[in-house]
């Protein structure tokens, strides 16, 4: 009978103990069971970049529990139903250590501020002493390159060490993934602009460390420029819509195309054209460049355009104009 009298006697208590905690009157309620986890968002924070860590458990009610939160080492927060900090961003190759600790629970989360670099190269044309980088467009191939800086211990990880992970629209690349391939070469789809998701994970060999980082390639339309030319004096360093020239001078219109495909471009079909009527260039070691000439004393005004054409893709095309005014 005492044994039955007691028990009812805890059972009492622990029953007020609960209830005042549930009405929030300043008891702390800890978790009796040991799983406690931390969820940190984003996983592998860039640097600069802000992030989260939220403390997980299937077995009690977190958001009841007294937490003491560490981060390396030092308090940084405590009291009930703190579940959730947030914390500033920090320096490439910085490592810390967060801790979250109730009665009977503890987790921790080691973050690592990693980040990718990424080098795009479309083998897509451009004028020699072009300072300018070459643009995409629809069918050129692009090569991709990936400079990580993935730390472990303070110290970076060579992308030889590097498992190396590409996905392509949300489809894995398979074939061009795997230890040490920092690599990453496909073609665009011949269609008209669009965009493609290109997403690169790369993780240690355990897998233990890791950093995603997705971007965008984005399709331009090629472009053609006219310029004119002189003999004396070369291409005008400036491209015009239309200029003005003397009677009887001898000059030349240079066609210069930019961003085409490589490839696509040697099996194109180029075209001039004086006001809608297609002419010879006369000049079959240099067919970008157009020579023209005018009778002296006379007055005339042309619309020049130059055309790039491919029957296999239409949209490796483009149309340069420029307006001659003759007096």
């Amino acid at each position: 009978m005492k044994n039955i009298k007691s028990q009812n006697i805890w059972n009492l208590v622990l029953g007020i103990y609960l209830g005042f905690s549930i009405l929030g009157l300043g008891f702390k309620v800890f978790a009796q069971e040991n799983d406690l986890f931390l969820v940190v968002s984003p996983s592998s924070p860039a640097p600069n970049q802000g992030y989260s860590v939220e403390a997980k458990s299937y077995q009690f009610d977190a958001s009841r529990a007294y937490f003491e939160w560490f981060k390396d080492g030092k308090k940084i927060d405590e009291g009930n139903g703190i579940t959730q900090k947030t914390f500033s961003g920090e320096k490439l190759g910085a490592q810390t250590k967060i801790i979250a600790v109730t009665v009977g629970n503890s987790a921790s989360a080691q973050i690592n501020v990693n980040d990718i670099d990424f080098i795009i190269n479309p083998l897509a044309y451009t004028p020699p002493f072009y300072r300018g980088s070459p643009l995409p467009t629809s069918g050129s191939v692009v090569e991709i390159y990936t400079v990580p800086h993935i730390h472990s211990g303070g110290s970076r990880i060579s992308p030889q060490n590097l498992i190396f992970e590409w996905t392509l629209d949300g489809n894995p690349i398979r074939e061009q993934s795997g230890k040490g391939k920092n690599k990453f070469i496909f073609a665009l789809p011949k269609t008209f602009l669009g965009v493609n998701e290109v997403t690169l994970k790369a993780s240690s060999l355990n897998g233990a460390i890791s950093h995603e980082k997705r971007f965008i390639v984005e399709m331009r339309r090629p472009e053609i420029i006219l310029y004119k030319q002189s003999s004396l004096l070369g291409k005008s360093a400036l491209a015009f819509s239309s200029f003005e020239t003397k009677s009887g001078e001898e000059f030349a219109v240079a066609a210069e195309p930019f961003f085409f495909d490589i490839d696509s471009l040697f099996h194109s079909t180029l075209s001039w054209f004086t006001n809608g009527s297609k002419i010879s260039s006369g000049q079959e070691q240099n067919p970008f460049l157009l020579e023209l000439s005018s009778q002296s004393g006379s007055e005339s005004e042309n619309n020049i355009s130059f055309k790039i054409e491919n029957e296999k893709n239409v949209f490796q095309k483009g149309e340069g104009k420029i307006n001659i005014k003759i007096k």
